[in-house]
């Protein structure tokens, strides 16, 4: 696993930088990772560019034996842009545009906006593509991080472009979410509305479907500016790897990593955690979606346990580590902020630069990692199922907690690794599958499951499995797989004919396999108790 480092090079006079480049080779850093926020810099006014201080750094990084990961700087618009296009900036759920002064004050629907992101991306593209010393690119900064949806006039048109692609007909749309209820009938795409609140005297809230939605065009906004960049820098870069950092779920799982990820050659993920169960998942489900080796392009603050977490990360197939950051900030909104620094804030060793030095040592020769086993137990993870609970009416619940601190705590202290499943394809012989809180149906994937179970899997499924469709409409119909895995006869829903509550409902052998369908609320205790019987069994 090769070690790297967040460095800011534009924060420092260059006659810091051969100092802090010397401590950080000698520390056993291999890569820095730079000029995510650095716009303005680059930039400073509209089509007056600064690079001289790019170039030194890079070129100055490679006498040290520093490669460089390029980031392209769209995730902090300069003021002047702002101030030209106001447009650009994004607006919350209340009506309030979100303005200068902080991060993430962009709208990704805005065209001016994306305008001037790919001409800034394609200004460093020429200019660093071929740079023997940029061997990666990292897109963008933590892709809707802090703005993660949109209810500004850019975004709203790009929505009813969105649906209109989608649907074809607005009859269809009509027809698929069921707008005769409270005569919600729309005649024209441009006349639905974003999902903002309503402020009504007693709480009201938006069509569900309307709300999923919205929830998938988020994502696809942010998706299709991560594929516009990549498309600029593929022409330029050659072979070098491009990746972007997502972010945990625990601040939003917001994004389709099975989109985001699906053109780009890495998965990388910034943590942020103390506890081990939850860097592991993390570590999973990066592994997991590219089925590759993955990059940690932020390890920051709230452990100091790094022995501890750089071993987690390396079992479950990290390549490349890269702490967040060099040395604490002396200004902005993070200034002291703390944590996993190499160095002080006067530029001292700190205690984890022995601690990475030790590693480096430790494993100066090793291969970097190319391929990662497969694991016994697959957790399915489903993006639409997660918004579908993220936005409910009346049974809102935060599927990414549940997963991550519920059923994968469970698992972790008995099990290696874990594969996380994003998709029917990705089923393969695992001694055991959990499909938890899968409440949107999938033919293909019931299909699959009930392929695995008769070929001697043992299925986990949840009470609230299959329970509505594609369009965040309860089906009407109950779907096969209960008949096929549980006995299901009746026409109903297994939970709806259930008065007492208890964590397994039904138990059934089918085929050679075995399915057990539990309670979506089960508690951490109850898992364990299960998944241990189990995976005795």
């Amino acid at each position: 696993m090769k070690l790297g480092i967040a460095y800011y090079p534009e924060h420092e006079t260059a006659s810091q930088w051969p100092i802090d480049y010397k401590k950080l080779r000698d520390a056993g850093i291999k890569r820095i990772r730079i000029a995510e926020f650095a716009w303005a810099v680059m930039e400073p006014n509209e089509g007056e560019y600064h690079w001289d201080w790019l170039d030194h750094s890079i070129s100055l990084a490679a006498e040290f034996g520093l490669e460089v990961v390029l980031c392209t700087p769209t995730a902090c618009p300069p003021i002047w842009l702002v101030e030209r296009y106001p447009e650009v900036l994004p607006v919350n759920k209340l009506g309030k545009t979100i303005g200068f002064g902080a991060r993430q004050h962009r709208s990704y629907s805005s065209p001016k906006y994306v305008e001037y992101s790919l001409k800034i991306v394609t200004k460093l593209a020429e200019r660093y593509g071929e740079h023997a010393n940029v061997v990666a690119w990292q897109l963008d900064n933590e892709f809707g991080g802090e703005t993660k949806y949109d209810y500004g006039d850019c975004s709203k048109q790009a929505f009813h472009t969105f649906l209109a692609e989608k649907y074809g007909t607005i009859e269809q749309l009509n027809q698929r979410w069921g707008t005769v209820f409270w005569s919600q009938q729309y005649q024209r795409f441009n006349q639905i509305p974003l999902p903002a609140p309503l402020n009504a005297d007693v709480m009201m809230w938006h069509h569900p479907s309307l709300e999923l939605e919205f929830a998938r065009f988020s994502s696809h906004v942010l998706v299709k500016f991560a594929q516009q960049q990549t498309e600029i820098l593929r022409q330029y870069i050659g072979d070098r790897p491009i990746t972007t950092n997502a972010f945990m779920f625990a601040y939003g799982d917001n994004i389709d990593w099975t989109k985001m990820f699906a053109g780009l050659d890495v998965l990388g993920m910034d943590i942020y955690s103390d506890k081990p169960h939850e860097i592991a998942f993390y570590s999973d489900a990066c592994r997991s979606l590219l089925n590759k080796p993955f990059w940690m392009l932020e390890y920051g603050a709230g452990t100091s346990q790094l022995k501890r977490d750089l071993q987690i990360v390396r079992d479950r197939g990290c390549s490349q580590f890269f702490l967040f950051k060099t040395k604490p900030f002396p200004w902005g909104q993070e200034q002291a902020r703390g944590g996993m620094e190499l160095l002080s804030i006067t530029g001292e060793p700190s205690p984890n630069y022995g601690v990475i030095q030790e590693y480096a040592e430790k494993y100066e020769n090793e291969l970097e990692l190319t391929e990662v086993k497969p694991a016994r137990i697959g957790m399915y993870y489903h993006f639409d199922s997660s918004w579908v609970y993220q936005t409910s009416v009346s049974d809102r619940l935060h599927y990414p907690d549940y997963l991550v601190h519920t059923i994968y705590k469970s698992l972790y202290a008995s099990a290696e690794s874990i594969d996380i499943i994003y998709s029917p394809e990705q089923i393969k012989e695992h001694d055991l599958l959990i499909i938890p809180l899968q409440v949107l149906y999938n033919e293909e994937l019931e299909d699959r499951l009930i392929e695995y179970v008769k070929a001697g899997g043992k299925l986990v499924a949840t009470t609230d499995l299959f329970r509505k469709n594609e369009d965040n409409v309860y089906l009407t119909a109950v779907p096969k797989i209960f008949k096929e895995l549980f006995k299901w006869h009746k026409n109903n829903f297994v939970t709806d004919s259930i008065l007492e509550r208890k964590p397994v409902y039904l138990t059934e052998e089918t085929g050679n396999g075995q399915a057990w369908l539990v309670a979506r609320d089960s508690t951490l205790e109850e898992w364990q108790n299960l998944l241990g019987i189990i995976q005795k069994s």
